[in-house]
């Protein structure tokens, strides 16, 4: 009987394309991959390390893993397993640890889990190259194909680990990065999610300058039929040509998620970020003025050593000015081995709590008028899931709205046309429809 392995992520979408890369080497080894649902013989944690939570969470997912299948062998990687291994012998559940020692060569990384894969597996030698981004993804229940173009990152941000954990900003090449979606599209894949830990930064290490825009525009001219959406992209790297590459071509997702932290230039200097608040304003003002019906996302740290209640203020009114359309929130939290590790953690827990609760309920603000702006439109919306009857779809749209529409399940996967009807618990609903210039 095959072996099963199943794989949990935790964290960003740059840990979602490492799980797929497990999954390749898993397939090559002989596995089935199975979901979080099912028994395994193997489990595998992709681990995160950016709050004090994603670690919580990272050790609560091996505890569960052997609770749910006493038998199997537990593997922890990813950022939590290569900053933390001094707390590997707090979670006796876990039987093999793999940080990213390797950081700087990831595929002697690989290699180490191959390894240990192919010693539980008990079959002969595998092709990693066997599976494609998109089968990957699609065993991890992802309709979308996350493509990674980099990892690491060269800031040195006070509060973050993440350099720590990733290392220093490496390009995958562009010709494989090409090849890889053109299979996939091949295969069936209609979104393309490019990912990385500072993708604004892809080419730097090969001595290009804002590569990213030229990356897109021959991701575009290889394939016809999937669509490019862009992760995380830092203020200093949404560059005029990107804005207008993103303008330019429908199939690329009028979607931009853009981390801010702080609308109080004086925290932005102490959190060493490297921009002010001004200068992050005319860039997403720009953006939205030239990319048609623009989703704006942002980061906003809450609770960062030194930020008064008049700090605090001072980026909720930057934010209730700015054309951002959603937020992510986190309180502030200390991570080993960084600047501000060191520094007082000076507003107490409550008081962060409120401060995430006030901009929380300031997104949910912007995200409605977002939507409402949406009807009587129409989107193009890849169809990620079905209800219980299968008679209804639901998926996100170029510009990350999450629209349901009726459909039947033989239809997930594939973009549809959806003519805006309504708003409904913070979801746009509508009918099919002919085509608005889109896909």
């Amino acid at each position: 009987m095959r072996k099963r392995l199943k794989v949990l992520t935790v964290g960003c979408k740059a840990n979602f394309a490492d799980s797929a890369s497990v999954v390749r080497l898993a397939v090559a080894e002989g596995f089935d991959i199975v979901t979080d649902a099912q028994p395994a013989d193997v489990v595998v944690i992709n681990s995160c390390t950016v709050t004090h939570r994603a670690d919580r969470d990272s050790r609560s997912h091996a505890r569960r893993a052997r609770r749910e299948n006493p038998k199997a062998t537990v593997i922890l990687t990813g950022c939590y397993a290569q900053v933390s291994p001094q707390e590997r012998e707090k979670i006796p559940e876990v039987d093999h640890w793999f940080g990213l020692a390797a950081r700087d060569a990831p595929a002697a990384e690989e290699g180490a889990l191959a390894r240990v894969l192919h010693e539980i597996s008990g079959n002969g030698p595998g092709n990693p190259e066997l599976l494609s981004d998109y089968a990957a993804d699609l065993l991890l229940g992802h309709r979308r194909t996350y493509l990674k173009i980099q990892d690491g990152c060269d800031f040195s941000c006070a509060y973050c680990v993440v350099p720590l954990a990733r290392g220093r900003n490496r390009s995958v090449p562009e010709e494989e990065i090409i090849a890889r979606a053109v299979r996939a599209e091949a295969e069936g894949a209609r979104e393309l999610v490019l990912t990385g830990i500072h993708i604004g930064l892809y080419g730097v290490d090969f001595g290009k300058r804002d590569a990213l825009p030229g990356l897109i525009r021959k991701l575009l001219r290889n394939t016809t039929r999937t669509r490019i959406r862009l992760s995380s992209v830092e203020p200093g790297e949404i560059t005029g040509m990107l804005v207008e590459t993103i303008a330019g071509d429908p199939r690329v997702c009028a979607h931009l998620h853009v981390p801010l932290q702080s609308g109080c230039d004086r925290t932005l200097a102490r959190m060493r970020r490297p921009y002010r608040s001004v200068e992050y304003g005319k860039v997403v003002s720009d953006a939205a003025l030239r990319i048609r019906r623009l989703s704006l996302g942002a980061d906003v740290i809450v609770g960062f050593p030194g930020e008064t209640p008049a700090d605090f203020e001072e980026t909720v009114r930057f934010l209730r000015d700015s054309p951002v359309t959603y937020l992510h929130v986190f309180p502030y939290s200390a991570r080993p081995g960084t600047e501000s590790a060191g520094w007082e953690d000076d507003v107490t827990s409550p008081e962060k709590k409120e401060r995430v609760s006030r901009l929380l309920s300031l997104s949910e603000r912007m995200r409605e008028a977002f939507l409402s702006r949406q009807v009587g439109t129409t989107v193009d919306v890849l169809a990620e899931a079905a209800d219980r009857e299968g008679a209804w779809l639901s998926g996100r749209s170029g510009n990350y709205a999450e629209v349901v529409f009726p459909g039947t399940p033989s239809e997930i996967g594939e973009i549809h046309h959806v003519s805006v009807e309504s708003v409904r618990d913070g979801r746009l609903s509508g009918r099919r429809a002919l085509p608005e210039g889109g896909l």
